[in-house]
């Protein structure tokens, strides 16, 4: 056989295994990619959402809020910033009305030792960055608060372990009729 037998007899060949070749290695790829936890759509199981506190109806307001972007004065799902989301779950979750801001909510709820924080309860912080020094977040139980944290980060879970809350810490107090 010469070069230019194998030339046009022989390249169509290796081209088209080539080719063959090419889409075995994209089926394996997109089936192995799930598996590796690079899906561009991950699947989310019920028993993978974590919860937050024993209410059910809490754990779905929570939950539903997350990574919510944060919006000064917005009360929304588009925007909404920290004491409108204290307002928002008091209505939401345990049916009651609080103040529309946090300065407001400090005002009209009686003071709670850290150490006797019940879950509802509204925890508050001074803040540099907000134009009021306010901010505040509501308790889910163990150390754990759910507040519209900044434009950075929207509605989020944070500890109030963390060393920039427990520096900022103001005080708790607990909504009328919790």
């Amino acid at each position: 056989m010469n070069i230019q037998n194998i030339l046009i007899f022989e390249i169509p060949n290796i081209l088209c295994i080539l080719q063959v070749m090419k889409k075995l290695f994209i089926i394996i790829l997109v089936g192995l990619l799930p598996i590796l936890g690079h899906s561009q759509t991950k699947k989310v199981y019920l028993d993978s959402i974590p919860r937050f506190a024993t209410d059910s109806t809490l754990n779905t307001f929570v939950i539903n809020w997350l990574r919510k972007p944060y919006r000064l004065g917005g009360s929304t799902e588009k925007g909404i910033d920290c004491s409108q989301l204290n307002k928002r779950l008091a209505q939401d979750v345990f049916k009651i009305n609080i103040e529309n801001t946090c300065s407001l909510q400090w005002e009209t709820t009686p003071r709670v030792k850290k150490d006797s924080l019940q879950v509802g309860d509204l925890l508050f912080f001074r803040s540099k960055a907000s134009p009021s020094r306010w901010h505040c977040g509501t308790y889910l139980g163990g150390t754990l608060f759910v507040h519209a944290s900044n434009k950075y980060e929207g509605v989020k879970v944070s500890s109030i372990n963390e060393p920039k809350y427990i520096s900022a810490y103001r005080g708790a107090g607990r909504p009328t009729n919790l």
